[in-house]
């Protein structure tokens, strides 16, 4: 299988991580582009959400939406949440603790992982990640 997958990960279509790799990940680690993200949604309409990572600049498409946003957000260690007329907007850090935490959808995944790793060791797991 992974000679199958090796062209997609040379040309950076596909990563992978270790059990012992997604363990040993500091929540606190961001990324080096980006200082935080933005979500925002209509009250009328909360099953759609709009989620874009905010760097130095805050999005346009955003701005254009919301205006600017309250100042403090950029340095908020924690959520910041703020609404107009009828959008919900939510910034917070882009951290891996935002992005993979307890809050979030992942932490099934890591159970499961954590529970083969178990048995087959931490490198005898692994996360394939596909980008199409």
């Amino acid at each position: 299988m992974r000679s199958q997958l090796g062209s997609w990960i040379e040309r950076g279509e596909m990563d992978d991580a270790s059990w012992g790799e997604l363990a040993s990940l500091d929540p606190a680690t961001g990324p080096e582009h980006f200082v935080g993200r933005v979500t925002w949604y209509k009250k009328s309409l909360p099953s759609i959400l709009h989620r874009q990572p905010v760097s130095h600049q805050w999005p346009s498409e955003f701005v254009s939406l919301m205006g600017v946003p309250p100042l403090d957000c950029r340095n908020a260690s924690e959520r910041v949440e703020w609404s107009t007329d009828d959008l919900v907007c939510v910034y917070e850090p882009l951290t891996a603790g935002a992005v993979l935490g307890s809050e979030t959808q992942w932490p099934h995944v890591f159970a499961v992982m954590k529970a083969l790793a178990g048995r087959f060791g931490d490198d005898g797991v692994r996360l394939v990640v596909a980008f199409d």
